[in-house]
C-alpha cells in the first residue's frame, strides 16, 4: 500500500523554525540540539564525511538561518508538513551533494582562469602566455582551489558565488567581521602562493613570464574563483 502523504501541520516543529528565523537563541540551541545530531546520523548512513557535513552544516547556518538584507531567514521556507527533522536533513544532504560535485574537480571547457583575466584584443603579452602556459597555469590553479581546506573553501563560495557579506558570514560562525575579512585574505594568499608553487613544478621555476601571470590572476582572483566555483556547479 502507497504511503499517504503526510498533510499534518507540525505546529510546533513549525513554531520552532519560526523562532529561529528571528534569532530566539533558546530556539537555536533547540534545534542544534535536538534535530542537527539527527541530520549527522542521516548524512553518516547516506556515506557522506564528516568533514563534507561539517561544511554542509555551516553553509546551511549562513544560508538559512541568517537574513539576507531585508528577506527573512530562509529556514522560513518550512511549511510545518512533515517534521522539521525531515526537511531539514533533506536540505542539508542537497548541500552536502552539491559540495562533493564541486570536489570530484571542475570540467572546464575554456581555459579558466585565464579566460577571466581582462585584456584588450591587442595585449599580445597575455594572448601569448595564455597560448603557451594557459594549460598549466590553469591546471595549477585548479589544483590549488581544489586543496583548499574546508572552511576556507566554504567561505570563498558564500562570499564570491553565494554573495553573502562579511557581516553575515560574521553572524553565522558567530565571529566579528574582522575576523571574516582576515580568513577571506588568508584563502586568496594562500591560492596564489599555491598556484605560483604548482605552476613552476610543471613548467620550471624560472619561467620568467611566471611573475607577470600571478599579477595579472591577482588583479582578478575573485573573478576567477567564481567562475571556477560556479561552473563546478552550485549546491542549491
Amino acid at each position: 500500500m502507497a504511503k499517504t502523504p503526510d498533510t499534518e501541520v507540525h505546529e510546533e516543529d513549525l513554531a520552532l523554525a519560526r523562532a529561529c528565523a528571528h534569532g530566539d537563541t533558546v530556539a537555536l540551541a533547540a534545534l542544534e540540539a535536538r534535530i542537527i545530531p539527527q541530520v549527522r546520523v542521516a548524512l553518516k548512513r547516506r556515506g557522506v564525511d564528516e568533514t563534507t557535513t561539517d561544511e554542509a552544516l555551516q553553509v546551511f547556518r549562513a544560508r538559512f538561518l541568517v537574513a539576507d538584507g531585508a528577506m527573512p531567514p530562509r529556514i522560513m521556507e518550512y511549511s510545518g508538513r512533515g517534521p522539521l527533522s525531515a526537511w531539514l536533513r533533506m536540505t542539508v544532504l542537497r548541500l552536502a551533494w552539491g559540495l562533493v560535485n564541486e570536489r570530484k574537480g571542475p570540467a572546464l571547457p575554456d581555459d579558466t582562469p585565464l579566460e577571466a583575466l581582462s585584456a584588450a584584443p591587442h595585449d599580445m603579452e597575455l594572448q601569448y602566455l595564455k597560448s603557451r602556459y594557459g594549460a598549466d597555469f590553469n591546471a595549477a590553479f585548479q589544483e590549488a582551489l581544489a586543496g583548499l581546506e574546508p572552511r576556507a573553501r566554504t567561505l570563498l563560495r558564500m562570499h564570491l558565488v553565494d554573495g553573502m557579506g562579511t557581516a553575515r558570514i560574521a553572524e553565522a560562525y558567530g565571529v566579528d567581521r574582522s575576523s571574516v575579512k582576515r580568513w577571506l585574505a588568508t584563502a586568496r594568499e594562500w591560492l596564489l602562493d599555491q598556484t605560483r608553487t604548482r605552476f613552476a613544478a610543471r613548467v620550471g621555476a624560472r619561467v620568467p613570464e611566471l611573475g607577470s601571470l600571478l599579477a595579472q590572476l591577482q588583479s582578478q582572483l575573485d573573478l576567477s574563483i567564481r567562475r571556477l566555483m560556479t561552473t563546478e556547479g552550485d549546491a542549491p
